[in-house]
């Protein structure tokens, strides 16, 4: 009875690297549209007196720090939307032109077109309105795009290179039919249980003569 080898054990390395790359490729994807989305844009003028918003959230800049003068808002119904005012510490700078943040939403607002004025009599400073930025979710979707890449990626090509290098060193198996196999004999012809066949002295043969 010939006895049949064990199949080989395959590596599960190379399906864990594989499924971290398509994990890393779909977090780097996601965070990569993060920092699209809350990436600053510059915010828009307001001296006529309406801006359009694309995204949620009303923020009031001004171009040089200023103590905070009386704003006001208005959608696009004409209701009043309550506005927080800022001690502007918190500034924003885009392509090159800094925005000292005056006053946002004490809310979320959906986008939409808003009416907004604002009253400065002492100062020389512009003002200008944008949607809610926020530079912590900003920064935290870089370092999600860049840690994704390092971690996932990273151990994806790490654990494929150890299962090919496992593969590539594991000794070849030996099977029952190949030359040096352990039980290795020749195939004895099958004995149903009759004596052997003895043809028994022949005249006509010259060696019974």
């Amino acid at each position: 009875m010939t006895m049949q080898p064990a199949a080989p054990r395959k590596s599960i390395l190379p399906m864990i690297g594989i499924a971290c790359l398509v994990v890393g490729v779909l977090l780097a994807g996601f965070f990569a549209w993060r920092i699209v989305v809350t990436a600053p844009r510059s915010p828009q003028p307001i001296e006529n007196g309406r801006v359009h918003l694309n995204h949620e959230g009303l923020t009031i800049y001004s171009s040089i720090p200023v103590l905070g003068p009386p704003c006001s808002a208005q959608d696009a119904n004409g209701n009043d939307v309550p506005l927080k005012k800022d001690n502007g510490s918190e500034t924003v700078t885009i392509n090159g032109r800094s925005w000292y943040v005056v006053a946002r939403s004490a809310k979320p607002v959906p986008a939409g077109d808003y009416s907004i004025s604002c009253t400065d009599g002492e100062t020389s400073a512009t003002y200008a309105a944008g949607p809610k930025f926020s530079v912590i979710a900003f920064v935290v979707s870089i370092l999600g795009t860049v840690f994704s890449l390092l971690i996932f990626i990273g151990l994806g090509v790490v654990f494929l290179v150890i299962g090919l290098i496992r593969r590539n060193r594991r000794p070849p198996t030996t099977y029952p039919g190949q030359p040096g196999a352990l039980g290795n004999y020749p195939p004895q012809p099958p004995n149903y249980g009759y004596p052997p066949y003895n043809p028994g002295p022949n005249p006509g043969r010259p060696q019974d003569r």
